[in-house]
């Protein structure tokens, strides 16, 4: 994925003057995303984001006061360009099951597409402190919201449990996929997403679907076809 600073941070975005110093923004970023990809945060180092660009270190300071900072814009650029697709590609109709596999299938591809890059998310996201952390958390959180809607949407409708929180369902939903990352950056093993996205889709939906389910389902059809019938007679 190829990161682009109009997702910038406030801080970043401020610094940003012209087309070359956002060109020069957009490499060392990209830049940045291989070499901590490919060497973690500890090990990855400006110099060599430097070498790779052809530039002295002095200019990469230009835009970011460290290379935690230079990590920290570097997630919250991610973040935000994630957070963006998935408020604009959120699907709108369907049921409860095809939403969650939808969420289940963009996350675990978006997190797939860098293995090392994935770990430095899941490892790295979480090491954040101060406005950054407060930032990536708001991002987060509007990452989540079409979800959650779908999730109290769904509640309302009789389609989920009702004693079910919602908090639950999306920490099991993204703790099981974290444990699938993890496994997958520790095995340098690439699991079908399809199979994986609609297999973890199941579990949600067993765990959290009422126990008459069908018996609802079977009650709502009959209401949708009385109302039809009724209007045909009227």
């Amino acid at each position: 994925m190829v990161l682009s600073p109009k997702f910038a941070s406030p801080k970043l975005a401020a610094k940003i003057l012209g087309a070359r110093s956002e060109q020069r923004v957009v490499d060392i970023l990209n830049t940045a995303q291989v070499v901590f990809g490919e060497h973690g945060f500890d090990r990855g180092t400006t110099a060599e984001i430097a070498r790779r660009l052809n530039i002295s270190e002095a200019t990469i300071f230009t835009y970011f006061g460290s290379k935690r900072e230079l990590c920290q814009e570097l997630l919250h650029t991610w973040y935000s360009m994630i957070t963006t697709q998935m408020e604009q590609d959120f699907p709108r109709g369907g049921g409860l099951r095809s939403k969650i596999e939808y969420v289940v299938t963009r996350h675990l591809n978006y997190l797939l597409q860098d293995k090392g890059f994935c770990a430095l998310i899941l490892s790295e996201g979480r090491a954040l402190h101060g406005e950054f952390a407060d930032e990536l958390a708001e991002l987060k959180r509007r990452y989540l919201a079409s979800f959650m809607g779908a999730l109290s949407d769904a509640q309302a409708a009789g389609e989920l449990e009702s004693q079910v929180r919602l908090s639950v369902v999306r920490d099991m939903l993204f703790g099981m996929m974290e444990h699938i990352l993890w496994r997958s950056i520790e095995s340098d093993e690439t699991p079908e997403v399809a199979t994986v996205s609609a297999e973890i889709t199941r579990l949600i939906m067993k765990a959290i679907a009422p126990e008459n389910d069908e018996l609802r389902r079977l009650q709502k059809f009959h209401d949708e076809v009385t109302a039809s019938l009724k209007r045909i007679d009227d």
